[in-house]
């Protein structure tokens, strides 16, 4: 009896696969059980035809598999011998037709939706799927792989036993499916020529047939991988609130702060149920709240996931240690541009790193964790159908979400993120914004987003001041003798500029004082070496980069003018424990004349001078309610819902789901309108030449650690392309970073 593969490392036969398959779907449909239910009532189908299709797909596809070159393939691999891979043909569109008639005969008996949901879905679930098939031109003239006749006969028998099972009858499935020319047939259906999708979906509707696209292939997705890895179904945590003030204590006395219980601003994030918008001060307890939100509200949703969104990959590392800590690694994923250090587009299957890797990998980039840690663009990319937008939004339907300083974002991110919150809330997802600093504008905007939320603020904390505000008529370099004798007095001072090069010419100024430089121009290893060391440090010079989610205490504060919602995100490092008796004191400078092109908006060109001249008009001892009325004394008149960068994001969001057609894979770089934040200035990752030795020897997923970002002008300008990677031909140094000028010491060695 001839035994067929489904996986070759680690062995895994055609059989034990679909069996670990179809438990792994068991267990998370029960997970999906009222986003099921919710979509069933919505668009009016029946759960059990649903359940039927979504069986179908995990049944049949990989029933492609039992096609001779695959097999040779996986015994190949199995014996170590090597293969030609383009001899392969891709297995799921031979899958793909087998589906699309079963499914075909499953809408006969009841009928349910005219896109074949269940067929597509096989076809894109290992390669993205666009309307020109970009990732089956191989298949494209490739002649019909032969099919065993043995593997197929057992494959459909399993299929049907497994149906049994259920009580259901698997649709009798014509042999003569074999004839069927694969790529000629996925074509013609996706052909936008044709538009047989387009008049389809004008039947269905978009929503309904996005919702049970993305329902079914979400389900194959779990099925598939979890079976590949022979791992348990893990899809949400299991802490109470109690064990969470627990681990809090505890966490409390090993950083030496008294606790005494949970303040009652906590009390009352944990005590709400549905949407909520909180606002306080830094330092008073927001993150503690927002999670005792979150596990009352994915408990009343039966289980559900929570994702937790940042504005910064930094802040997003910050948050994903502390919850690490309390939830345990292998439950907490993290998602960020830098995060995903390999598999960018998969490989042929079975190529490269282990499975092991490959899953940790997948499952951190589409929010499969039980929860998940990242930045807010990561969300946004599904709106574009781009990446994993599929797990992404099957997963963040129905879960709590946390976002996490919501007012950072300019018009454009916050634009696609009003239009996702309002998608995902119609799904059933529970949102929590935070912030210390939100405008009644943002207010506004957020109560046309959601029908309905609880607002809480820390009262006691917004009446409380922790810092006296001094506002100075010169540049921050005037400071310097004040910098000194403040250094020398052994108080914890923390610089604030606006731009990477005046952080860096201040930490050279400052050198015999030893500052720690902290800046976005750091390779990865660096930055996150000075990041685990911050809080240890006596004097700081830095950027934008401390004004959210560092849990950070120093005395002073010398700070260029900024917007005042950054300038108070600055001060909450200052004093953050709020202790009366501290000599803590925050000093404004004038912006430099480079910080109007970081803060500007072409919408609002006064902003800065209105900041300082707002700062000026209070001084003192300043609570933080006074910081919220001059946010809104600055912001009066400024309505970011009316620019023009909203009002294009809101179009671009709807104009792309158009454009896709409800369910079709973005092409990479397809549209350059299709980013999640809009800047002046283009920057791009590169690897500074001094690294190029250390760097060529390297895994790919290693040599992430040694990018920075640069602009892109001068990586045009200074670029040397080695095998496919991008070094520049910049200076650099561990202590103060990446230096915009050619590093002429160095031998021209690509």
């Amino acid at each position: 009896m001839t035994i067929f593969y489904a996986k070759a490392k680690p062995d895994q036969t055609y059989r034990e696969h679909i069996e670990e398959a179809y438990r792994a779907w068991r267990v998370t449909v029960d997970a999906k059980r009222r986003l099921i239910e919710r979509f069933s009532e919505q668009h009016g189908f029946p759960v059990e035809r649903f359940l039927k299709g979504s069986l179908l797909t995990v049944v049949l596809h990989d029933l492609g598999k039992m096609i001779i070159p695959f097999q040779e393939m996986m015994e190949a691999k199995r014996t170590g011998k090597k293969f030609n891979f383009k001899n392969n043909y891709r297995h799921e569109l031979v899958s793909f037709v087998f589906a699309a008639y079963a499914a075909s005969l499953l809408n006969k008996e009841t009928p349910f939706t005219k896109l074949p949901v269940e067929a597509l879905a096989v076809a894109g679930h290992h390669r993205p799927l666009n309307t020109d098939l970009t990732f089956f031109e191989r298949e494209r003239t490739s002649l019909n792989p032969q099919i065993s006749h043995e593997g197929l006969k057992e494959a459909l028998e399993l299929a049907e036993e497994i149906f049994l099972r259920h009580g259901w009858q698997l649709p009798a499935i014509s042999d003569r499916l074999e004839q069927e020319k694969p790529y000629n047939r996925l074509a013609a259906l996706v052909d936008p020529c044709n538009n047989i999708i387009g008049k389809l979906l004008n039947i269905d509707g978009h929503d309904k047939a996005r919702d049970l696209y993305i329902l079914t292939k979400g389900l194959l997705h779990y099925a598939d991988w979890y079976s590949s890895g022979k791992t348990e179904v893990n899809y949400s945590v299991e802490k109470s609130p109690e064990q969470l003030i627990g681990i809090l204590a505890k966490r409390c006395q090993e950083k030496k702060i008294p606790f005494s219980g949970l303040r009652p601003f906590q009390r009352e994030m944990g005590d709400c149920s549905g949407h909520l918008l909180a606002v306080a001060p830094t330092g008073s307890g927001k993150t503690e709240g927002s999670l005792l939100w979150a596990l009352k509200n994915a408990t009343e949703m039966g289980r559900a996931k929570i994702i937790y969104l940042l504005p910064t990959m930094n802040t997003a590392n910050q948050i994903w240690q502390r919850l690490s800590d309390i939830f345990g690694k292998e439950n907490v994923g993290l998602t960020h541009s830098t995060a995903n250090l390999f598999l960018l587009n998969e490989s042929e299957e079975g190529e490269g790193d282990s499975w092991e890797d490959r899953r940790n990998l997948l499952f951190d980039q589409s929010f499969m964790r039980p929860v998940t840690v990242g930045t807010v663009d990561q969300l946004l990319t599904s709106g574009f159908n781009a990446g994993r937008w599929v797990l992404k939004e099957i997963n963040a339907a129905n879960a709590v979400i946390v976002l996490d300083e919501i007012h950072s974002y300019d018009g454009w991110t916050l634009g696609l993120l009003t239009s996702c919150i309002r998608h995902l809330a119609a799904r059933g997802s529970r949102f929590l914004m935070m912030s210390a600093t939100v405008p009644q504008m943002l207010i506004d905007i957020l109560k046309n987003v959601l029908n309905d939320f609880t607002l809480v603020k820390e009262e006691s904390l917004l009446n409380a001041s922790r810092s006296y505000y001094h506002v100075k008529d010169c540049y921050i370099e005037e400071a310097e003798s004040d910098i000194i004798k403040a250094v020398s007095a052994g108080y914890k001072v923390l610089v604030v500029v606006n731009t990477v090069e005046k952080c860096q010419q201040l930490a050279r100024h400052f050198s015999k004082l030893k500052p720690v430089c902290y800046h976005s121009r750091f390779i990865l290893k660096d930055r996150k070496n000075i990041e685990k060391e911050l809080e240890k440090k006596q004097f700081v010079i830095a950027t934008q980069v401390v004004e959210v989610s560092l849990d950070i205490d120093y005395d002073w504060l010398f700070t260029e003018c900024a917007p005042p919602d950054a300038v108070a995100q600055r001060a909450g490092r200052i004093n953050r424990y709020r202790d009366q008796k501290r000599d803590s004191r925050i000093y404004i400078y004038k912006a430099s004349p480079q910080a109007e092109k970081i803060y500007n908006p072409l919408e609002d060109p006064d902003l800065l001078e209105r900041s300082y001249n707002a700062f000026q008009c209070h001084r003192g001892k300043l609570r933080e309610k006074d910081l919220i009325d001059i946010i809104e004394e600055v912001y009066k008149n400024y309505r970011i819902d009316e620019t023009k960068p909203f009002q294009d994001a809101l179009k671009v969001y709807k104009q792309t789901q158009q454009k896709r057609m409800a369910i079709f894979d973005g092409r990479f770089d397809e549209d350059e309108q299709e980013v999640t934040r809009q800047s002046k200035y283009d920057t791009i990752s590169t690897i500074p030449t001094c690294f190029f030795e250390n760097t060529i020897i390297l895994p790919p997923q290693d040599r992430k650690w040694f990018e920075v970002k640069v602009p892109l002008w001068y990586f045009m300008k200074n670029k040397k392309v080695y095998s496919g990677l991008s070094f520049c031909n910049l200076k650099y140094d561990n202590e103060i970073g990446a230096l915009l000028e050619p590093d002429e010491s160095k031998p021209n060695i690509i």
